[in-house]
């Protein structure tokens, strides 16, 4: 059975064992159904060094019993880290929790943000990984479990997503991987 982990270090508790940090929850919830905290989160992206947003998916959006609609980030996730990273002053890392591809596009495409991390589901000590990976302390091997493709195709190694209509194309050669596997 699965439970909460007995010593879990988020990423916000990870980032605080190397800098002083400020907080500011952008969505109530993985659905992110709102906007209203946008503006407290832009305000405090125009206040900081440089902001990490931690963005994804949860069991409440994909699971073994649980197929996704698609492969956007759900609700107005895409929104807030484009307004975050616009206001920002400084550099922006994007941290996408999934266990599965997240189409990254609108992301790779913005100016403003300087690094992205696929970190999966990371597990109890996964915040303190996550800070050890942004601030040089250790490298995660540059390996991913999926390719990332541009627009909306990601395809699993090996694997046809049968769960979603337009993940059921081969690749051709008409697709140019964003991220190479490997």
């Amino acid at each position: 059975m699965v439970g909460v982990a007995c010593d879990y270090t988020s990423p916000l508790q990870g980032i605080a064992r190397y800098v002083k940090t400020s907080h500011q929850i952008g969505c109530r919830g993985v659905a992110c159904r709102g906007n209203e905290l946008f503006g407290a989160a832009e305000t405090v992206a125009k206040q900081v060094d440089a902001t990490v947003l931690v963005m994804g998916l949860d069991q409440t959006i994909e699971a073994e019993t649980r197929d996704r609609v698609g492969l956007l980030l759900p609700g107005l996730q895409q929104e807030l880290v484009a307004r975050v990273a616009r206001a920002s002053r400084g550099p922006v890392i994007l941290v996408i929790m999934s266990g599965g591809p997240v189409d990254i596009t609108f992301a790779v495409n913005d100016p403003k943000i300087s690094a992205i991390l696929w970190v999966g589901y990371p597990g109890q000590a996964g915040g303190t990984a996550i800070a050890d990976v942004i601030f040089g302390q250790t490298n995660p091997g540059k390996t991913v479990p999926h390719l990332f493709f541009l627009g909306f195709i990601l395809h699993m190694v090996g694997i046809y997503m049968n769960w979603c209509l337009f993940c059921r194309r081969k690749i051709t050669h008409d697709m140019v991987p964003r991220r190479v596997f490997g």
